[in-house]
């Protein structure tokens, strides 16, 4: 059993997997298995990764494993069948377009083992600019911490910065399915799930803000589809506390990243378009927002703009807002 699996997605990823790879073949931990899930990249990326492990790392050949979707299905189902497929004791989540430090696996599995945690977390650095965890003074355990704040998304919450037992993923986890929002909907089960979850206050991952990413779609379709695909997994997240008895314990959590959610349709609510579709989804959270300490000032009052306001003067407010940044 390797110590540590390593999940690479695959999709369009030409201009950066050459530093991904060579950041990850370098790691100096070196019982590693690395899975690269191809979700059908229509560029020379799997090439690339091909060429730098066979002229620079050859001896990490065997280490290697390439799994190619049939059709081109997502982040959500790509990173699902990656977990399937590994056997390490460990598991991480690595994307295309970043990059890891070379000492991250090893001081995250250290750490790991010398706490016997299901889970450790690391700081990050977004771009070139290092971002602390807030969670890194935490003596101890800081699973409870962790938790609480996961589900309201006060702070960025990504599979690339968790490495996780592999067997916690088999505790009753519910894989999503939809592509916006995944990493929120699995993290907060597989934190749920595990005993223990420890911190390293170091920065150790490079996300690159890449603006080309799928996931940034500009387009009409595009923002529908994040939004639908956020709602999809808010309800995922919901249903599990609930079968897990603890609903009650993050209503106002739940209520506030539910409002996050607004923030996809952005690009139509400014033009005062998609209102319907907004505040028909989540009527729930009426009566859950104005006193919600997890919900910030001015994020209150665009929810009650957009949730009571005609389009004119939700296009008037968005407008100013652009106008006075």
């Amino acid at each position: 059993m390797p110590a540590v699996s390593v999940i690479v997605l695959i999709y369009k990823v030409e201009e950066y997997i050459a530093q991904c790879a060579r950041s990850l073949f370098g790691q100096t931990l070196k019982d590693v298995e690395f899975i690269f899930v191809d979700d059908c990249s229509p560029d020379r990326s799997m090439e690339i990764v091909d060429m730098i492990l066979e002229q620079e790392f050859p001896w990490r050949r065997s280490q290697v494993r390439v799994l190619k979707n049939e059709k081109n299905s997502g982040q959500a189902y790509s990173r699902r069948r990656g977990v399937e497929a590994s056997t390490g004791k460990y598991t991480i989540h690595c994307d295309g377009d970043d990059w890891q430090e070379a000492d991250m696996l090893e001081k995250l599995y250290q750490k790991a083992e010398a706490n016997d945690a299901d889970a450790v977390v690391c700081a990050w650095f977004r771009d070139n600019e290092p971002v602390p965890t807030k969670y890194g003074r935490s003596e101890g355990n800081c699973r409870d911490i962790i938790l609480g704040d996961m589900v309201a998304v006060g702070e960025i919450q990504s599979l690339w910065r968790y490495m996780v037992k592999r067997e916690v993923y088999y505790r009753g986890i519910d894989f999503p399915v939809y592509n916006q929002g995944e990493d929120h909907a699995l993290l907060v089960q597989l934190v749920w799930k595990s005993k223990g979850v420890f911190c390293v206050d170091e920065p150790l991952y490079h996300w690159r803000t890449n603006m080309s990413s799928i996931t940034r779609d500009p387009s009409g379709q595009g923002v529908l589809r994040r939004f639908q695909g956020d709602c999809a997994n808010d309800r995922l997240v919901e249903a599990f506390l609930a079968k897990e008895g603890v609903l009650g314990r993050f209503e106002q959590q739940l209520a506030a990243h539910k409002l996050l959610c607004m923030f996809d349709l952005r690009p139509l609510l400014r033009k005062g378009e998609a209102l319907d579709i907004w505040r028909n989804e989540f009527p729930e959270i009426k009566g859950k927002v104005l006193f919600n300490k997890h919900i910030k000032f001015v994020h209150k009052l665009e929810y009650l703009t957009d949730r009571y306001c005609p389009p004119a003067i939700i296009k008037a407010v968005y407008k100013w807002r652009s106008s006075s940044r």
